[in-house]
């Protein structure tokens, strides 16, 4: 008699913990339409679209990043080469210029001999002219 009396307290209690296999949807208007899951699971591939799209565009943003870089080196090489052009006329020009001084230079100290040589020249002229003057003045005598 136990046995029958232990398997009904077995199958009461088992009976009371069973899960109806399928639960009847609820009869209010709470219940979500299978449409809403596939329109969840649309936004999350178009959220996973966008996000390999930001990958991509961020390697290419990279690619032409590196690409700008090296041309920016390239100028800044020239640019480099430019500068080191220009300050090398530079020095030339300030050399030029230097030289175009020292001439001028030169030539003023010249030119100040000249006029110092041109009027020791009419001093000796005008005294040539006095000496004509008085030879003229003076009675020629005649050689006998």
């Amino acid at each position: 008699m136990q046995a029958p009396a232990f398997r009904d307290k077995k199958q009461g209690v088992s009976a009371k913990n069973q899960v109806p296999a399928q639960c009847r949807p609820p009869s209010d208007s709470t219940q979500v339409p299978c449409w809403l899951y596939r329109a969840i699971l649309s936004l999350y591939i178009l959220l996973a679209l966008a996000f390999v799209l930001c990958i991509i565009l961020s390697a290419f943003i990279m690619v032409k990043n590196a690409e700008m870089s090296k041309e920016l080196l390239g100028f800044k090489r020239e640019l480099w080469n430019v500068s080191n052009s220009v300050q090398a006329c530079e020095e030339r020009q300030k050399r030029g210029w230097d030289s175009v001084q020292q001439s001028i230079t030169m030539v003023r100290s010249k030119i100040d001999r000249l006029e110092t040589t041109l009027a020791g020249i009419k001093n000796i002229d005008t005294k040539v002219q006095k000496i004509l003057e008085v030879l003229q003045k003076m009675p020629q005598s005649s050689p006998q």
